[in-house]
């Protein structure tokens, strides 16, 4: 993958994360497909913030992305693959 397009998808979800994530702390609830399910911030605490924090990774590696693209920044990848191995195989 090029590196314009790993760029755009990471953009796209970092995104869709930035506006999930204003949602949930708007409306408090978390996970809200329909309206019979999600996290409400008053019964699960844990679990709502949980999801706002991952939510809120998601953000923060995206903004890594394109400022790496941009070539503000060095490659998140490598900072993940050392400090992180489990999660990129090599």
């Amino acid at each position: 993958m090029s590196s314009m397009m790993s760029s755009g998808f990471f953009l796209f979800i970092g995104l869709y994360s930035l506006w999930g994530l204003a949602n949930d702390l708007r409306t408090g609830v978390a996970v809200n497909r329909n309206r019979d399910s999600g996290i409400d911030v008053r019964e699960n605490p844990g679990g709502f913030y949980l999801l706002v924090f991952v939510k809120a990774a998601f953000v923060c590696f995206a903004t890594a992305v394109v400022l790496h693209a941009i070539g503000l920044i060095g490659d998140p990848f490598v900072w993940m693959r050392h400090y992180l191995p489990f999660l990129m195989p090599r």
